[in-house]
């Protein structure tokens, strides 16, 4: 009996001194800023059919090299990069076996006709050609 007058009057205590043997409520954790949410892009060597849609900012359509990819037989195009020139293809191949091309040897620089959806005039610009690699969207012509 005593023990049960002791632990009662502990308890009693207790209260009344305002230890709550209670777990504190944890302070809820600060969400994190919302971050700006933009658009997705396609990733250089998919397909594309303008610059806007393109991360790296070029589009490049089979007509913009004619007559090397001729848009009577094949309708291709992938969002790429600039090149050198008709004979640097080793930034080109780079990039192509950086993105798992299945024949990224076959990536090369090519002349392309006033690439840009942009620029008016018809200069050449050399771009590299992801499609002969195996990337890009390729729509054979019947």
């Amino acid at each position: 009996m005593r023990n049960f007058l002791a632990v009662t009057a502990s308890l009693f205590s207790l209260t009344f001194l305002g230890c709550n043997t209670a777990p504190a409520e944890q302070a809820p954790e600060p969400t994190p800023e919302t971050a700006e949410q933009t658009q997705s892009l396609n990733a250089t060597g998919t397909g594309c059919s303008a610059d806007s849609e393109c991360a790296s900012g070029l589009c490049w359509v089979e007509a913009d090299s004619y007559p090397l990819y001729n848009p009577y037989w094949i309708r291709a195009d992938s969002c790429t990069e600039e090149c050198g020139g008709p004979t640097d293809h080793a930034p080109c191949r780079i990039i192509a076996a950086d993105l798992n091309a299945p024949a990224a040897n076959s990536a090369r620089c090519i002349p392309a006709r006033g690439v840009y959806d942009d620029y008016p005039y018809d200069d050449i610009f050399y771009v590299c050609d992801l499609v002969a690699a195996g990337l890009g969207t390729v729509h054979w012509v019947e």
